[in-house]
C-alpha cells in the first residue's frame, strides 16, 4: 500500500521533535517540562546540522497524556505528517516519552521502517539507523514497560488495602458528604436530600420521577472548584445520578471495591434497613427489564441517528421467549428538551441490509478499482485485489456472526440512520487490508490508524427502516399544508380509475399489456401511467380526496410526471413540502 519515501532534495533531513508529559499542571508556566525536552532536542539537532539535519518549526506536544497507549492528538498528527512525507527524522528526549508499551513500540518501528524514517533518542545516545541501536531500543523499552506495570501494581495494591480498611481513596467526595482530613463526613442539607431520595424511591420506584421532583424543588449539586482552579457549576441531579446514588453502599457506611463490600470509616447517611429495602427493590426491577445487550449484535457501537444520537441495541421479551431485537436511539437531554423522539428499527432487517450493502460493494469491481486507485494502489496488485473482492464478499456473507461483527467494525466507520435512508461510511484503508487479509483468525483491522485522517467511501441506501411508533401507521395527519378548497373531481376520478386498472392487472396478469389497455379502453402508454398512480405517497392521495393538494396540481401534471417510487421525491416533483417531521411533538413512546 505504501512505498518508502524518496530522499529529500540534497542531503537535508527534516527533523520533528516530539514531547510528552503525563501531567499538565505546569503547562501554563513560561518554562515547563515540555519546553525543557524541546530545548534539549533542538540543541541536539543543531549539533547535527553538518549532516543536513533541519528542525521542523511545527510543534508536536502532548501535555497530560499517558504513554500507555497511542491515542494522543500530537502523536497522531505527527504520524499523519510522517505518512504524508513531511518528516525524515523523529527526535525525542527519552524513549518512554513516545510510548511505554512494547507492542505499541513494535507497531511504531514497523511504520517508521515502511516510510524510511529514523528515530533518535537524545539522552540515551542511539538511533534506529543501525542494528545495535534497534537492539538497545528494544531492551530499554522492555524495562520502560516493566516500570509502568510495576507502578500500576503498586497503586492497585495501595487502593485495595485502603478500601479494605474502609478509607476514601481520593477524588471529589460523593453528593451528601464533605471531605475533612481525608475522611468523609455527612453534609447537613445534602444528607437530608439523600435520605429523601432513598425513601421516595420505595414509593415512586422511578429515578426519572425523582429527578423531575428534585428539579421542581430547585435542588442542585453544589458549585465546586477543581484542583486546576476551574469553577464547576452545580447542576441538577439527573435520573442516572439518582440510580448511582441508591446503588452506592457508601451511603450506608460501607465501601465497595471490585464487587466486594467492606465496612467504611465514614458515618452512614441512611440506615442499613433502608439501604437493604432499596437494594432488594432495585434487584427485582433489574430482573424485570426488557433491555439486554448481547456481544453478538452485528452493528453494535456503529450507528447514529440523523440528530447525532448513538443507537443502542435492546431485546423485547414481552412477545416471545427468544426476544425481538431492536435498534433504538439513546435519548439525550437535548432530545427530551426539544421533544425529539428516538428512532427505532428492527435489528435483523438492518443487519442484513448493511451486510448486503458492504458485500455488494466488495463485489462491484469497477467501484472497488476506483477506491484502490484513489488510495495509491497502481501496481500489478490492482487487478488481483479488485478481482478478489467477490470471493471476500462471499467469505464475509457466509461467516459466523462474531466474525462478521469484527470485520464490519473494522471496515465501517459509522452508520447514519434517518427517516428516509441509511448512510454507511467505510474506511477505505481497511477495505484494502481486508482484501489482503491472510484468512487466519478474525479480521480486526488496525485500530491505531482509525483516529488519523484517512479516505472514506459512502454507501447511500435510500430506504426507510425507521419506525417512530410501536405500531406502523400511515401518514395521513398533518398533510394539509395548503388551504382546503373544492375537491378536484378529475384528480379523484384518476385515482379511482388507477385502482380499477390495478384490479384488472391483478386478475389478468397473464395477458399482454396492449390487451389489458384495450379492455380498459385506454392507450397502451396511458394504462401503465394509471397503474403507477397506485404507488403515490399516502398523504398525497389523502390530500387529493380532501381537496388540500397544491393549486397547480392538475390531472395532466399527475399523469405526465415520471413518478419515482421514493415518496419524498414524489412530494418535491408534485409541489408538496418535504415529509412531515414525525420526530417532533408526536405521541407514543
Amino acid at each position: 500500500m505504501f512505498s518508502k519515501r524518496t530522499e529529500s532534495l540534497g542531503s537535508e533531513k527534516r527533523c520533528a521533535i516530539y514531547t510528552r508529559r503525563s501531567l499538565d499542571l505546569d503547562v501554563e508556566q513560561e518554562f515547563n517540562s515540555l519546553e525543557a525536552q524541546r530545548s534539549i532536542c533542538s540543541a541536539y539537532i543543531a549539533s547535527q546540522r553538518p549532516n543536513g539535519w533541519v528542525e521542523i518549526p511545527k510543534r508536536y506536544d502532548d501535555a497530560g497524556r499517558t504513554g500507555a497507549n497511542l491515542q494522543r492528538p500530537a502523536l497522531q498528527e505527527l504520524l499523519t505528517d510522517l505518512e504524508s512525507g513531511l518528516v525524515d527524522v523523529i527526535v525525542i528526549y527519552k524513549l518512554d516519552r513516545i510510548t511505554r508499551t512494547l507492542l505499541d513500540f513494535v507497531r511504531l518501528v514497523d511504520l517508521f521502517e515502511q516510510f524510511g524514517v529514523h528515530f533518535v533518542s537524545v539522552t540515551q545516545n542511539f538511533d534506529t539507523a543501525d542494528s545495535t541501536g534497534r537492539l538497545i531500543l528494544n531492551i530499554l523499552l522492555t524495562f520502560a514497560q516493566f516500570e509502568r506495570e510495576i507502578s500500576s501494581d503498586r497503586l492497585r495494591d495501595k487502593f485495595r488495602a485502603m478500601k479494605q480498611r474502609g478509607m476514601f481513596v481520593g477524588g471529589h467526595p460523593p453528593y451528601g458528604f464533605d471531605l475533612v482530613d481525608k475522611k468523609l463526613v455527612p453534609r447537613g442539607e445534602e444528607a437530608k436530600v439523600v435520605r429523601w431520595i432513598f425513601r421516595r424511591y420505595l414509593r415512586a420506584k422511578s429515578s426519572v420521577k425523582i429527578a423531575a421532583e428534585l428539579k421542581s424543588k430547585d435542588i442542585c449539586r453544589r458549585t465546586r472548584i477543581s484542583k486546576r482552579g476551574n469553577v464547576v457549576a452545580g447542576r441538577y441531579i439527573s435520573a442516572s445520578s439518582v440510580l448511582n446514588m441508591i446503588s452506592n453502599p457508601i451511603y450506608c457506611g460501607q465501601v465497595r471495591y471490585h464487587g466486594d463490600v467492606y465496612p467504611g470509616r465514614q458515618e452512614g447517611i441512611v440506615s442499613e434497613s433502608l439501604w437493604e429495602q432499596v437494594r432488594l427493590l432495585r434487584a427485582e426491577r433489574t430482573r424485570a427489564k426488557v433491555i439486554e445487550i448481547h456481544k453478538d449484535d452485528l452493528l453494535r457501537g456503529l450507528m447514529f441517528d440523523s440528530y447525532g444520537r448513538s443507537i443502542g441495541v435492546f431485546r423485547d421479551y414481552r412477545r416471545n421467549q427468544a426476544g425481538t431485537r431492536y435498534y433504538r436511539s439513546n435519548q439525550t437531554e437535548w432530545g427530551r428538551r426539544n421533544k425529539v423522539r428516538g428512532f427505532r428499527t428492527k435489528a435483523d432487517a438492518l443487519d442484513q441490509l448493511v451486510l448486503g450493502a458492504v458485500c455488494a460493494l466488495l463485489s462491484d469491481r469497477p467501484r472497488l478499482r476506483v477506491m484502490l486507485l484513489n488510495l495509491g494502489v497502481h501496481d500489478s496488485s490492482l487487478n488481483k485485489l479488485s478481482k478478489a473482492g467477490s470471493s471476500y464478499a462471499k467469505t464475509l456473507e457466509r461467516s459466523m456472526p462474531r466474525f462478521q461483527q469484527c470485520a464490519l467494525k473494522a471496515i465501517i466507520e459509522r452508520i447514519e440512520i434517518s427517516d428516509d435512508g441509511v448512510q454507511i461510511v467505510l474506511r477505505v484503508p481497511e477495505v484494502h487490508r481486508f482484501l489482503t487479509w491472510s484468512g487466519i483468525g478474525f479480521f480486526r483491522g488496525d485500530p491505531d490508524t482509525w483516529s488519523r485522517p484517512h479516505r472514506t467511501e459512502l454507501i447511500d441506501i435510500p430506504t426507510s427502516t425507521v419506525r417512530m411508533k410501536r405500531d406502523l401507521q400511515s401518514v395521513f395527519e398533518g398533510h394539509c399544508h395548503f388551504p382546503k378548497r373544492k375537491r378536484n373531481a378529475y384528480l379523484v376520478h384518476l385515482i379511482q380509475r388507477a385502482r380499477r386498472a390495478q384490479r384488472l392487472l391483478d386478475e389478468r396478469c397473464e395477458e399482454p399489456l396492449h390487451s389489458l389497455a384495450a379492455k380498459f379502453q385506454v392507450t397502451d402508454s396511458r394504462f401503465p401511467r394509471l397503474v403507477r398512480l397506485n404507488y403515490l405517497a399516502p398523504d398525497i392521495i389523502a390530500s387529493i380526496f380532501d381537496g388540500t393538494q397544491p393549486a397547480d396540481l392538475t390531472g395532466h401534471k399527475l399523469m405526465a410526471t415520471d413518478l419515482p417510487l421514493d415518496w419524498s421525491l414524489q412530494r418535491r416533483l408534485l409541489g408538496y413540502p418535504g415529509r412531515p417531521d414525525l420526530t417532533k411533538a408526536a405521541p407514543g413512546w
